[in-house]
């Protein structure tokens, strides 16, 4: 069923169901220079919004520093900032989409986050196979030697004998 809301300007906007609770994931970057807690307090503050705007938290993963596979550069107050680490992280959320734009906002604004992606998902949370570990005792501690070939006659070939062979294929 559609609600009925008044927009700006007295207009009316429909919106349904499926927007007021729609299910949307931000994962973002935090700058390396923090410790890991200040980083995770900087996911604090993230979910703190997300609640005090209306969203309830689905998922999150702790802050995780790692490597980037490209140097990623910033400009802040006429500054370059260049980051090749930092710390990675996520939230999955359900929201209405009117705050969305806010949440945006402050994500950008923020000095401590790099970078952001936020995507608009499903409620389900992904299971992923287990990966196959392949061990085998029977090689255990050997060196795999590479087979050698031994060479017939290895010494040199007559004219004659060339001929009857050259003659044994042809025919």
């Amino acid at each position: 069923m559609a609600e009925m809301s008044q927009g700006p300007e007295g207009s009316f906007t429909q919106a349904n169901e499926a927007d007021l609770g729609a299910v949307y994931e931000a994962g973002f970057h935090v700058v390396p220079t923090l410790s890991e807690a200040e980083a995770t307090s900087v996911l604090g503050r993230v979910r703190e919004a997300l609640e005090k705007g209306g969203g309830s938290i689905l998922a999150e993963g702790a802050p995780k520093r790692i490597t980037f596979s490209y140097r990623i550069e910033r400009s802040i107050a006429g500054k370059r900032e260049k980051y090749t680490e930092g710390y990675f992280t996520w939230i999955k959320f359900e929201a209405s989409s009117q705050i969305i734009p806010a949440l945006e906002d402050m994500l950008r604004s923020d000095r401590e986050i790099i970078r952001f992606l936020l995507i608009h998902t499903v409620r389900e949370v992904p299971t992923f196979a287990p990966r196959a570990v392949f061990a085998s005792d029977r090689l255990e501690g050997e060196t795999i030697q590479k087979k050698t070939t031994q060479e017939k006659g290895t010494g040199q070939v007559s004219e004659e004998e060339l001929e009857k062979s050259l003659e044994a294929l042809v025919q």
